[in-house]
Order: structure tokens, then C-alpha cells, then sequence
């Protein structure tokens, strides 16, 4: 599953909310990742599982956004992109390269620092990107997961319910204004 399996949209205006709810970048707080406003907030590794949890916290599981980064390289495709191939034949042919990726959209999410691609699908077409998503979300916006390009740890915002039960299997709590 990744971002080529979920449909492209041009809705930028559903990120709207996102913006006003950042804190300054520059403050390297939880809250400039992730947009404040809710009840509680966890950090997470990256974990299989965890889209199936979260769909059970919205009622909207299967209309769900996702931004990507647009600056991840192998959006844009070869020659952006190198691979490196390497063979004990002499005589072997290299694979051609890959294929280029699908036609990207124009419009971009816009929030501080970071550009982002929109797509939207079920909650459950989040797991197992290779990157991303970046940040993502139910259309009912009852959570919000951020995973930030330069961090190693998602961050999850939601109900105190949720959130608990994040915390029960391994999930540690956190504050939008803790440093990140």
C-alpha cells in the first residue's frame, strides 16, 4: 500500500483547519508538527496495526486525508531517482529503470515549511506506505496522526480515549508544547 493506491485529490481546502492550529516552527514543539486542539496526545514508532485502531476512533473510516511530502525524490521520478544494480555476469544486461511515477497534481497542502500532496481514501490504505503518509486524518477530524520527514516517532492527537488505548500497547504521552 502507498500513495500510488489512494486517489489524488485537488480538495486542499480540507487541510484548512491544519494551519491555524500549528504552533511556530521555529519552537520545535510537538504542536508545530501537529495542529493542537485536542484532547490528548501520544508519540508512537511506526507500527503495523495502527490505521486498524484508529479507523475504530472516527466515524468516517473510510474518508480519510493524507498529505505526502512533495519533496520526497522518487515522487518526481528517474532521473531524480538513481538505483544502483550489481551482478557477478559480466555479460549481464541491467533491468531498465524504473517506471515513472503517476501524473502528480498541481494543487499542494501549504503549511509552514512543508508542501504535501492530498489524497484521500479509507482509513485503512495508511498502512504500509514506504513514506508517508505525512500527516492524515478522517474527514470528521476526530484524530490526527503527523509523521515529520526529520523525526523517528509519530504523533497522534486525538480523544483521551484513543489515547489511552495507544498508551496501553507501548504508545508514551506527550504535550503539544514538549519539545520535540
Amino acid at each position: 500500500m502507498g500513495w500510488k493506491d489512494v486517489t489524488p485529490s485537488d480538495e486542499v481546502s480540507a487541510a484548512d483547519w491544519i494551519g491555524g492550529r500549528l504552533l511556530p516552527f521555529r519552537d520545535a514543539r510537538i504542536g508545530s508538527v501537529i495542529p493542537t486542539g485536542f484532547e490528548a496526545y501520544v508519540r508512537s514508532e511506526q507500527r503495523l496495526g495502527l490505521a486498524a485502531l484508529l479507523a475504530r476512533h472516527t466515524t468516517t473510516p473510510e474518508r480519510c486525508w493524507f498529505c505526502l511530502w512533495d519533496g520526497y525524490g522518487n515522487l518526481h521520478g528517474w532521473p531524480v531517482v538513481a538505483y544502483l544494480w550489481a551482478s557477478d555476469d559480466p555479460h549481464a544486461k541491467p533491468p531498465p529503470p524504473p517506471p515513472p511515477p503517476p501524473p502528480l497534481r498541481k494543487s499542494r497542502v501549504r503549511l509552514p515549511h512543508r508542501d504535501y500532496l492530498l489524497f484521500t481514501g479509507a482509513a485503512a490504505e495508511a498502512e504500509g506506505w514506504e513514506e508517508g503518509p505525512n500527516l492524515w486524518w478522517p474527514d470528521d477530524r476526530s484524530w490526527c496522526v503527523a509523521s515529520e520527514i526529520d523525526l523517528d516517532y509519530t504523533l497522534i492527537g486525538g480523544s483521551r480515549a484513543l489515547c489511552a488505548e495507544l498508551i496501553r500497547s507501548g504508545a508514551e504521552t506527550v504535550s503539544p508544547d514538549d519539545r520535540n
